[in-house]
């Protein structure tokens, strides 16, 4: 029962010179990483960015994070951003600028300067202007949102809702 969290760096960054010497500032640098934990055999998150900075020893910095939820195997919901950190010793995935959760399973995007995920308890949340729309349904969360990794409920602080033209409009597909 154990869960186990794996690095997979494809290639590091280096600078090639006279020397041969890499710069101090890109000598941890690592370029298409993917990092992610696993429970009983089934990947549980995978969180995959174009770069990642690991210098800091209590985070890595993330360049074009990307955070796949998986919910029995498969895909349930993405969570992109322009960059992020992975902070070790709180085991939190901090994705920001232009973050979004795209949830394959309840047909609906969220959208906020910034998403935080807890990795011990499978929690998302946002801590300012949160936007969630289905269809033409549209909620803003003032106070960001609260949710698990399912996306299955979600918990609004200082919302406002403009209600769909339709009833057809809730119905999932």
């Amino acid at each position: 029962m154990k869960k186990f969290f794996w690095i997979l760096c494809v290639g590091v960054v280096a600078c090639g010179g006279p020397s041969n010497e890499i710069p101090a500032e890109q000598e941890q640098l690592a370029t298409n990483v993917s990092i992610f934990a696993s429970k009983d055999n089934q990947k549980e998150w995978v969180l995959v960015a174009d770069s990642v900075d690991f210098e800091n020893m209590q985070s890595a910095t993330l360049h074009k994070p990307e955070l796949l939820l998986k919910q029995d195997g498969k895909d349930s919901a993405a969570v992109r951003g322009n960059t992020g950190t992975f902070n070790y010793p709180k085991q939190l995935v901090t994705i920001e600028g232009r973050a979004q959760i795209k949830s394959f399973t309840e047909q609906l995007t969220i959208s906020a300067n910034r998403f935080f995920y807890d990795i011990a308890t499978h929690t998302i949340w946002s801590d300012g202007k949160t936007t969630i729309t289905r269809g033409s349904a549209v909620s803003v969360a003032k106070g960001g949102v609260v949710t698990d990794n399912k996306l299955s409920r979600i918990e609004l602080k200082k919302h406002t809702t403009r209600l769909p033209l339709s009833a057809e409009e809730l119905k999932r597909k």
